[in-house]
């Protein structure tokens, strides 16, 4: 538990262990779970950076007097800015945001900054427009025990052997081009949700170093790792998925068990990291 310097809250805790086994008991928990336990608070105007389709702006309605987000996905923005109660709209990665300073009472950036070439500009921009004595959201990979094991890596690492699985083993030619073919490349610079100017693609962060590329007017409410061998267990039911061309698509019991158990458990070996910053004053 965090004293945070506000007049909407005196204090701040994480979501117990209770609270996450309740959450969705019938399927794993993933970062937006994690992002939504956090932000149990009035969250006043609301920015998501890398807001996709606008789901998780959606679950923020009974919390937010405005919910804006941006992607740089042009259907996505579409799609998001359809929905009513939500103002989406493209911005390049590493720009300058459309919006004044002092914008926002909180920011989000859930599984983004692991996908931009320069985290402490995006960080900076996104500190600019978020008003004093607001939050900052931040959700990505952890730098655990097993994170080197990633299989979201594989298009770069195996491109190969990547769309062999996808077009031939799987049968998913069409989805395949959509989301890694050559046209999403030359139209918009992406491979899947990747833009080709980060290196090395997928990374992840331990607390230190997302804490590192933060500016100082940004101070650290408190942080969390969730989800031991997470992406061991991703790798396990994409192999099971290939193995039986695509007839297994879920872990199978007792592992789909474990697997949503370890979706609750908070530990330093979690695959995934959580941060909550706080506007100075």
């Amino acid at each position: 538990m965090v004293a945070l310097a506000t007049c909407a809250m005196t204090e701040f805790q994480k979501p117990t262990r209770a609270e996450l086994a309740n959450m969705s008991p019938e399927r794993e928990l993933l970062w937006y779970d994690y992002a939504d336990a956090w932000l149990r608070f009035p969250l006043k105007r609301v920015l998501d950076y890398g807001c996709g389709y606008g789901n998780f702006l959606q679950r923020l309605a009974d919390r937010s007097t405005s919910r804006t987000g941006v992607d740089i996905d042009e259907e996505k923005v579409k799609i998001a800015s359809s929905v009513d109660g939500i103002r989406a709209q493209i911005a390049p990665p590493s720009a300058a945001l459309p919006y004044e300073d002092e914008s926002f009472d909180t920011v989000i950036i859930m599984e983004v900054i692991e996908h931009v070439a320069d985290e402490p500009t995006v960080m900076a921009e996104l500190s600019r427009v978020l008003a004093p004595g607001g939050f900052l959201l931040l959700t990505t990979p952890h730098k655990g025990l097993l994170t080197f094991i990633d299989p979201g890596n594989l298009k770069f690492v195996m491109p190969g052997v990547h769309r062999f699985i996808h077009r031939t083993l799987l049968g998913q030619k069409d989805y395949y081009e959509r989301r890694f073919g050559q046209a999403r490349l030359n139209d918009k610079g992406m491979v899947a949700d990747f833009t080709t100017d980060q290196i090395p693609w997928h990374r992840h962060y331990r607390f230190q170093t997302i804490q590192s590329v933060a500016p100082q007017c940004l101070e650290v409410v408190a942080w969390s790792t969730y989800f031991p061998a997470f992406r061991a267990f991703w790798t396990l039911r994409l192999v099971l998925k290939v193995l039986t061309l695509g007839w297994i698509k879920r872990l199978p019991w007792p592992l789909s068990a474990i697997y949503r158990k370890l979706s609750r458990v908070e530990s330093r070996t979690g695959d995934q990291l959580v941060v909550l910053f706080h506007k100075k004053t």
